[in-house]
């Protein structure tokens, strides 16, 4: 069963456990430079939760892929940066381009006008996402920009994430629910 959902703090190991299992040249693209297992781990631990959003896209219950919007007000204000991550044997199924339509929901439902991503240029995948969702792109010094504009929240899009947020409580509680259900014996016939 595959289902997206936003990552909280309790989910912290389990997002770090994501970008542990990435490639070393997928933690390269993610991170637009070299990532030892202590640096992510650093990494994780030093995310502020009051300016973070992730949304998640658990596979057979494991976070395969992730969106993650850092978002700075008076760094930023009405922006957000955007970047994603997708384990190497999930890439080219469709997840990528969910938790960034799922995190552009949220973005645009917060009013932020703008998301950016930055990544290598050699990152065509990201490239891709930014033009599927009508962003552009500059290229400078071997990283690309890219930049979604964002269009004011309107009854839809707050429906949409409302929708997003039921949905994914019912996927866990069920997958909490399946992974019990297998654990139990079956009995025998007698």
């Amino acid at each position: 069963m595959t289902f997206y959902r936003k990552l909280l703090p309790t989910d912290l190991n389990v997002y770090r456990d994501h970008l542990l299992r990435l490639s070393s040249q997928d933690r390269y693209a993610r991170f637009c430079g070299f990532k030892t297992d202590e640096s992510i781990a650093a990494y994780c631990r030093g995310i502020d939760w009051r300016f973070t959003i992730m949304v998640g896209c658990f596979v057979r219950g494991e976070l395969r892929a992730v969106a993650e919007l850092r978002t700075e007000p008076k760094v930023w204000p009405g922006e957000g940066e955007l970047a994603v991550s997708v384990e190497r044997e999930f890439q080219g199924q469709g997840i990528g381009s969910g938790v960034v339509r799922r995190i552009m929901t949220v973005a645009r439902n917060r009013q932020l006008r703008r998301l950016m991503l930055i990544c290598m240029i050699s990152n065509r995948r990201m490239q891709a996402i930014v033009r599927k969702f009508l962003g552009t792109l500059e290229c400078d010094s071997g990283e690309a920009t890219g930049w979604i504009e964002m269009p004011w929240p309107n009854q839809l899009s707050l429906m949409q994430e409302a929708l997003d947020n039921s949905a994914a409580l019912v996927n866990g509680v069920l997958d909490q629910w399946q992974g019990r259900s297998e654990e139990m014996p079956v009995p025998s016939a007698a």
